[in-house]
C-alpha cells in the first residue's frame, strides 16, 4: 500500500513568486516602506508614493527622517530604535502610532503606522504600514465643530427658559404684592416657589459639563437653600444637608423638584410658625438596590394628630402624591419628634 503522506502533493498556490507579491505590495493603499537598522528605506511602494508625493527612486537609500517634519525626526528615529531593542515582531493594534508625516511639498498631514520585524541571514528589516488619516481627522473635527455647537444651542435654550421662568416667578411677585387677602396672596407665592424650583433646574443644567444628566444633589443644596431665603427663615432656622452625589437623566428633576419644594414649604410654613427656631435636615442617599430616599426632617411643632396626608386636600400634598406616583415612588411619613417625610423612588 503507497505511503499516504509521501503520495501528499504541495497546493498548487502554496508558493507565490516575488514578482507577485511585488505587485501585491504596489497595490496597497496604504504606503509600505521597509528599513535596515540604519533607517535608511531599501522598499518604497506605490502607496507610499501617492502619500507622500516622492517616486521610488526618490526615497531609496534615504533616511526615514526625510517623510518627517524636522521638529520631530529625531524623537521619532529614537522610537524605532527602541522597538528594534524591546525585541517585539510587532506592534499590536491598540499600540499604532499616530504621527504627522512630511510629503514632498513640505505639506503636513496626520496619520497611523504600524511596524513590524524580520530578521534574516543576521539583517533586521523593519517594515512600517502607514496610512494618511487627514479625511478621518477632518471628519472628526467637523463632527466635535457640530457637537459643540449643538451644545452652545441646548445652553443657550436651557438659558432663556431659565430666563422666562424667572420673569413668570417675578411677575407672580409683583401680583401678590397687590393682593390682600392672605389665603390668595400665599397661593400666589406658592406657585412662584415652584416655578422657581423649575428655573432653577435649568441654572443649574446651564452650568453642568453635560446636558443628559443633571447632579441632584447640587441642584438639591441650592433649592433648599433658595427657600429658607424665600421665607425669610434663614437666621432662626438652620439648614443641614448630606447628600450622595447622585445623577439623574432629565426627565425626573422636575418632579423630584417639586416634591422637594413642597416638602421644604410645608416644613417651613408649619413646622415653624411665628418666631419658633429649629433646623431642618435634608439628606439623600443611593440605596444598595439602586433606589433613591431623600429624607427631609425637621424638629418643629409636627404634624396634626391623626394626619393623613394621603386624604389631605391642600394642593401641595396632592401634588407630592401625583409626583411621587409619575416617579413610581413611595411617601413614608413620621408625623413628629422629629418630623421626618421619606421619598424612596427608583430613577430609570
Amino acid at each position: 500500500m503507497p505511503d499516504r503522506e509521501a503520495s501528499k502533493t504541495p497546493p498548487k498556490h502554496s508558493h507565490i513568486s516575488s514578482s507577485l507579491l511585488a505587485q501585491v505590495i504596489d497595490l496597497a493603499e496604504d504606503a509600505i516602506i521597509s528599513i535596515g537598522e540604519d533607517q535608511r528605506m531599501v522598499l518604497f511602494n506605490q502607496g507610499a508614493e501617492r502619500i507622500f508625493g516622492l517616486e521610488a527612486k526618490e526615497a531609496i537609500g534615504k533616511s526615514l527622517d526625510m517623510l518627517l517634519p524636522e521638529r520631530l525626526a529625531k524623537p521619532h528615529r529614537a522610537q524605532v530604535a527602541e522597538f528594534v531593542r524591546s525585541g517585539q515582531v510587532t506592534r499590536r493594534k491598540h499600540e499604532r502610532m499616530q504621527l504627522t508625516g512630511r510629503r514632498k511639498d513640505g505639506t503636513e498631514f496626520p496619520a497611523e503606522a504600524s511596524i513590524s520585524r524580520v530578521d534574516a541571514g543576521g539583517r533586521t528589516l523593519l517594515t512600517v504600514i502607514l496610512r494618511d488619516i487627514s479625511q478621518r481627522v477632518a471628519a472628526d473635527e467637523n463632527l466635535k465643530e457640530s457637537i459643540r455647537e449643538k451644545e452652545a444651542l441646548l445652553r443657550e435654550i436651557h438659558h432663556r427658559v431659565k430666563n422666562n421662568l424667572q420673569v413668570m416667578s417675578s411677575l407672580l411677585g409683583l401680583q401678590a404684592r397687590t393682593v390682600t387677602q392672605p389665603g390668595a396672596r400665599q397661593a400666589f407665592e406658592d406657585s412662584q416657589g415652584r416655578i422657581h424650583s423649575m428655573a432653577l433646574l435649568h441654572e443649574v443644567l446651564c452650568g453642568s459639563p453635560s446636558f443628559a444628566r443633571i447632579d441632584i444633589a447640587d441642584y438639591t443644596r441650592q433649592l433648599a437653600a433658595q427657600r429658607l431665603r424665600a421665607h425669610g427663615a434663614g437666621k432662626r432656622i438652620g439648614l443641614t444637608t448630606d447628600l450622595d452625589e447622585i445623577y439623574l437623566d432629565l426627565e425626573t428633576p422636575v418632579p423630584y423638584g417639586i416634591i422637594v419644594n413642597e416638602l421644604l414649604t410645608n416644613a417651613l410654613r408649619h413646622g415653624f410658625p411665628g418666631e419658633r427656631s429649629g433646623e431642618i435636615k435634608i439628606s439623600l442617599r443611593q440605596e444598595p438596590e439602586q433606589s433613591i430616599r431623600l429624607r427631609v426632617q425637621d424638629d418643629g411643632v409636627g404634624l396634626p394628630d391623626n394626619f393623613d396626608w394621603q386624604a389631605a386636600t391642600s394642593l401641595g400634598f396632592r401634588l407630592v402624591r401625583m409626583l411621587a406616583e409619575q416617579l413610581k415612588g413611595k411617601i413614608e411619613i413620621q408625623a413628629r419628634n422629629p418630623t421626618v417625610i421619606q421619598l424612596v423612588f427608583a430613577p430609570r
